[in-house]
């Protein structure tokens, strides 16, 4: 009897077995280098590096990014996104240039579009050249008013625009202060020349 029940119970476990491998084997991620049929390299890279950018592995993203574009060179989001790791880096300077060519390579996704288009305006504002800001607000509003697909806000553009405005008065109103107060500190220090002699 327990010869039959160990014999059953192998059995059981090798059936289960083979069952949970095949199982295995059809979840397995597909591979194809199109992306129709199964995931692309392309897309297998994005995935290592947005798996290093959360891991605040910045280096490793742009790596993973740079990556997939050697694979999909005229992709916009892998650009995108290393533009969006060199923000996170504090190279401002990199992120332009990688955001400039998201922005060349994006013409046909209007919602990737619309992502470049809000980064470089602000990136403009963090950069301090409020002019070419204002302008990138407007073009970033001109854009989602104009594309319904790209699912952005254009309300965010005019309110950016007030901040803006705001900042510059306020840079104004302290340049005359401070040179009020470098003038008045010049005249404490003459008076104190004065009084020493």
């Amino acid at each position: 009897m327990r010869r039959r029940y160990l014999a059953c119970s192998l059995v059981l476990s090798a059936v289960a077995l083979s069952a949970a491998s095949s199982s295995l084997a059809q979840n397995e991620v597909k591979k194809d280098p199109k992306g129709i049929k199964g995931i692309s390299p392309f897309w297998e890279s994005l995935k290592v590096g947005d798996a290093a950018y959360v891991a605040r592995d910045y280096d490793g993203a742009i790596a993973a990014y740079t990556q997939a574009l050697s694979s999909e060179p005229q992709n916009g989001l892998g650009h995108y996104r290393i533009g969006e790791a060199h923000l996170a880096k504090g190279d401002l300077r990199q992120a332009e240039e990688s955001w400039v060519a998201a922005l060349r390579f994006a013409a046909g996704d209007p919602a990737l579009r619309a992502k470049v288009l809000f980064v470089l305006a602000d990136l403009r504002e963090r950069q301090q050249a409020y002019p070419e800001a204002k302008d990138a607000w407007s073009n970033y509003a001109a854009h989602v008013k104009g594309q319904p697909a790209a699912a952005g806000y254009p309300e965010t553009a005019p309110e950016r625009q007030k901040r803006i405005d705001t900042w510059v008065d306020m840079k104004q109103q302290y340049a005359a202060v401070k040179e009020r107060i470098t003038k008045r500190l010049a005249e404490v220090e003459e008076q104190k020349r004065k009084d020493a002699k």
